[in-house]
């Protein structure tokens, strides 16, 4: 009788760090889901933070290579405005199933530090009933994900590539009035000295720099911009091209008459058309059989396609791989952290097979079966150890590797030899 009061009395009893004993532990429907609700917004709110602070950092790697680009056009706060919004499509749905791995393992190794952990489990919650807000969140992400990547991000990405375009255009046209070097591509410069009554333009110098092999430098006393067959060809007169080869340092110069040069992608314009990640699924799915994108690049078109419909099962699977790792009471210091790791090397492991899957899922049957695979087994392998509360155990041998490289970085790192010491002066027994 006694045991069973006291068992009533630890079930009821506050979880430890739950907003100063907000939430309780009654074992009934109303306690659980208070549990729930207060583990997916503890996620949930870890989650966003981490989403926005690697989005954040990514977009702001991005927007440097076109920097230069963009704020020298026309409109330059405008297209860079457009440009940074673009981008955050592609790169969300890149780092979300990894803001979701960080926010369920610091979310679970608070409440395990915090003793949250071990309560539930003394409460009768198992494990899958700890894991399920997190699952939640995950499912979430993932419909989420799914949706993006077959609408918002098609869509972004054909903005970004014509903006980006069109900002190329403006300096196509700053060069005619400037008299300058202008950049007009990585490794392309274009100067023009003047604008003729004619219409045409004057003492013309284009280097051309994008093949590693070889340099060329055009010279012409005249040119102009002239439309052929929807194509943009910047048409030069009277002038000379010399090919500097980097290898052999020889130089050949020929003398033209007139020469024509494809200046359509640096005008808003392309002649090969969009690219598979900047067109709908429907069309990918079922292109015109006259689209000349079908018959230049199908396995583009293929890979593309296995992309968007295997990368949104990622967090859903990394969602399980955090909760089974760091979702039940670990009593030892060195256990918990050894599961974050196993965890987190794991998901990272997975992804980055992933990558290469569909990297090459348009060539290679085999591959694009494993792009699915691969997710999809994951996630039925952790979720069907959170339901059936089995243990994977941490192989000894791995075990011992990261204690033995967490030992040699800690060695090195300043001021941790000292704290060893002081440690073991106050008592090295103490856990």
């Amino acid at each position: 009788m006694n045991g069973g009061e006291d068992g009533g009395r630890t079930a009821k009893a506050a979880v430890p760090g739950m907003a100063a004993g907000r939430y309780f532990v009654h074992g009934g429907r109303t306690g659980m889901k208070l549990i729930e609700r207060y583990i997916f917004r503890r996620v949930f709110a870890l989650t966003m933070s981490a989403l926005l602070v690697a989005t954040g950092i990514l977009l702001t790697t991005q927007l440097l290579v076109h920097v230069d680009m963009v704020t020298r056009s026309a409109d330059a706060a405008a297209n860079f405005g457009v440009l940074a919004v673009t981008l955050v499509p592609t790169i969300a749905l890149l780092v979300a199933p990894f803001a979701l791995l960080i926010g369920a393992i610091r979310t679970l190794n608070t409440m395990n530090n915090d003793s949250e952990l071990a309560v539930l489990e003394a409460a009768g919650r198992a494990p899958a009933a700890t894991a399920k807000p997190i699952i939640v969140l995950a499912a979430l992400m993932t419909l989420a994900s799914l949706a993006a990547s077959h609408t918002v991000e098609p869509w972004a990405n054909r903005k970004m590539q014509d903006t980006i375009a069109q900002a190329s255009a403006d300096l196509i046209r700053s060069a005619v009035q400037s008299g300058s070097f202008v950049k007009v591509s990585s490794g392309l410069f274009i100067q023009i000295g003047k604008e003729l009554p004619s219409g045409e333009y004057g003492q013309i110098v284009i280097v051309d720099t994008r093949d590693a092999t070889t340099e060329v430098i055009y010279y012409a006393k005249r040119g102009t911009l002239a439309e052929s067959e929807g194509v943009t060809l910047f048409v030069l007169a009277d002038g000379e091209v010399h090919r500097r080869n980097s290898n052999d340092r020889s130089v050949s110069i020929i003398s033209f008459a007139t020469t024509a040069l494809d200046f359509s992608q640096f005008l808003g314009q392309s002649a090969r058309g969009y690219r598979p990640e900047e067109l709908p699924t429907g069309f990918l799915l079922s292109p015109p059989a006259d689209d000349p994108l079908a018959a230049r690049e199908p396995a583009e078109i293929r890979r593309e396609l296995n992309r968007r419909f295997s990368e949104w099962l990622y967090p859903l699977a990394f969602g399980l791989i955090a909760a089974y790792f760091v979702g039940t009471a670990q009593s030892s210091r060195q256990q918990q952290p050894l599961h974050i790791v196993t965890g987190a090397l794991l998901a990272l492991g997975l992804r980055a097979v992933g990558f290469f899957t569909i990297a090459g899922s348009g060539e290679n049957p085999a591959l694009a079966a494993l792009a699915y695979l691969v997710p999809l087994a994951a996630i039925a392998v952790f979720g069907a150890l959170i339901l059936g509360s089995r243990a994977m155990p941490v192989p000894k041998a791995f075990a011992e590797g990261l204690s033995t490289i967490g030992g040699g970085i800690a060695g090195v790192l300043p001021g941790t030899r000292r704290a060893s010491g002081s440690q073991r002066r106050d008592g090295g027994g103490r856990p």
